[in-house]
């Protein structure tokens, strides 16, 4: 009996599957998902830099502020690893995920629910007299959705996809929070050098301008000299107020950046050297495939790419298989001893054999999306490329720089000198002196102002690598 019914039932279910399929391309199993291969130059186009292309050196992204060696950046890095509230929600997205992802993987089991129940029914005869009667029952029910097509299957791969791009998603929230925490850091550090700077240049301005109010109240100078030096010494001071002004700004963005209030958080002012990573000379390509972004671009095309396979199977039937049973008795201690109890088994099949075309829309609709996915994929790929290229470039321009800027410098110094001694000779007006001074002061300021830009390129090719790189194995390479 049982054999004719499944033979039945088998009959029925190649029906419906011949019905639903004569509108269909017969796809019975989702596509395997393959990542795209995306093929990079040899080399990079700034190759007189000497960074070419190599696979041994690896990746070493967690601890990449250290190559700075820099004890207050190390611990304020630490602090916002633990209280960063961006962090905190990236990471609440992440276990987001992960709970979609447990949803996803209960599908593939069976289910099962227990029921049980009492019931008691009274009457009341002619005679007045009472009848009473009580029902107890318990009953199991069990239902299973077999994976015939790989549905479950795929729907799993694309929300672990959707974890490993969550996940992704983390890391480079992570890496652009130290990033800018980072920036934050050395602008104030930046603004520190360039205060201390501007605090020994008003010194200096403030006894010049003392020695010649005392020359000027001798008649051994004109009164124009005087004022040249208060309005210099004016203008000083008004740098050093706009310099507070943005270190104070720059201070409250790292207190955010920590997860502090701006009254709660306060860096000490501290005259900090700026100390450029040794960055080696080979630095691999692959290491843009690891870069947060690119993994979570790679892991949403995974996705995109699962629910397009779902799309693509909606018309092979929804089979399900159900078992249920129960006991009843009116002695609730002999209910489990009652030979009382049904049962019973079921298979059911539900497709859709005409829908208007939705499906055939659905599918559209995530190809569509897949290849949108996969252009970004492609994007990011690219744009990891660019940026590399462009922090080399600047890399070494800002090198050949500062190497410019440090003869300036000098012979800012030497200007100033010289100049100095034409005046106190009667050669030429304070006027000169002023320009000179001037001069020297904007040469060492655009001289910090450019060691900052290297650390600030430096931390953006790192940023473009989205790693570090391991200095051991540069070293025996």
């Amino acid at each position: 009996m049982i054999s004719s019914d499944l033979s039945k039932y088998l009959a029925s279910f190649g029906c419906v599957v011949l019905f639903t399929g004569c509108s269909s391309t017969m796809l019975m199993h989702p596509p395997v998902y393959q990542q795209p291969i995306i093929q990079a130059d040899s080399q990079y186009k700034y190759a007189s830099l000497n960074w070419v292309q190599t696979q041994s050196l690896t990746s070493q992204g967690s601890q990449w502020w250290q190559l700075y060696r820099d004890d207050k950046l190390n611990l304020l890095i630490q602090q916002l690893n633990a209280e960063n509230l961006s962090l905190k929600q990236a990471e609440a997205r992440y276990r987001h995920a992960n709970a979609l992802l447990n949803v996803q993987r209960s599908v593939r089991l069976p289910t099962l629910g227990v029921e049980a129940g009492a019931n008691r029914n009274g009457s009341k005869d002619n005679d007045l007299k009472h009848q009473s009667s009580a029902q107890f029952s318990a009953g199991l029910q069990a239902s299973w959705v077999p994976d015939l097509w790989g549905r479950v299957a795929k729907a799993i791969e694309g929300q672990q996809a959707n974890l490993e791009a969550s996940q992704a998603d983390l890391a480079a929230i992570k890496l652009n929070q130290q990033l800018l925490a980072a920036q934050s850091y050395w602008n104030i550090r930046l603004l520190d050098l360039q205060l201390t700077v501007l605090q020994q240049t008003e010194q200096s301005y403030a006894r010049s301008l003392q020695i010649l109010k005392n020359q000027y109240q001798a008649g051994m100078i004109a009164r124009a000299d005087v004022i040249q030096a208060e309005t210099q010494l004016k203008q000083v001071e008004i740098q050093q107020i706009e310099q507070q002004r943005e270190r104070n700004l720059q201070e409250n963005i790292l207190a955010v950046l920590l997860g502090q209030t701006v009254a709660q958080f306060q860096l000490t002012q501290q005259t900090a050297q700026f100390h450029l990573p040794e960055i080696p000379v080979k630095i691999p390509s692959h290491l843009l495939i690891q870069r947060p972004d690119v993994i979570r671009a790679e892991r949403e095309l995974a996705a995109t790419h699962a629910h397009l396979g779902l799309a693509q199977t909606t018309w092979l039937p929804d089979v399900s298989i159900g078992l249920n049973g129960s006991l009843n008795n009116n002695v609730f201690s002999q209910l489990f001893q009652s030979p009382n109890y049904l049962w019973s088994i079921s298979l059911s099949t539900v497709a859709t054999v005409f829908d208007g075309g939705k499906r055939k829309a659905e599918i559209d609709q995530a190809q569509a999306n897949y290849d949108e996915k996969l252009a970004a994929y492609k994007q990011s790929v690219l744009t990891g490329w660019k940026e590399v290229e462009d922090s080399l470039l600047q890399a070494a321009s800002l090198k050949q720089q500062a190497s410019e800027q440090a003869q300036l410098l000098n012979l800012a110094h030497e200007n100033e000198r010289v100049v100095t001694q034409r005046y106190n000779a009667g050669m030429v007006s304070y006027l000169e002196v002023a320009i000179a001074q001037n001069l020297r002061l904007q040469a060492e300021q655009d001289r910090l102002a450019l060691q900052q830009r290297q650390m600030m390129s430096s931390m953006q090719l790192i940023a473009a690598l989205g790693t570090g790189w391991d200095n051991d194995q540069s070293r025996k390479n």
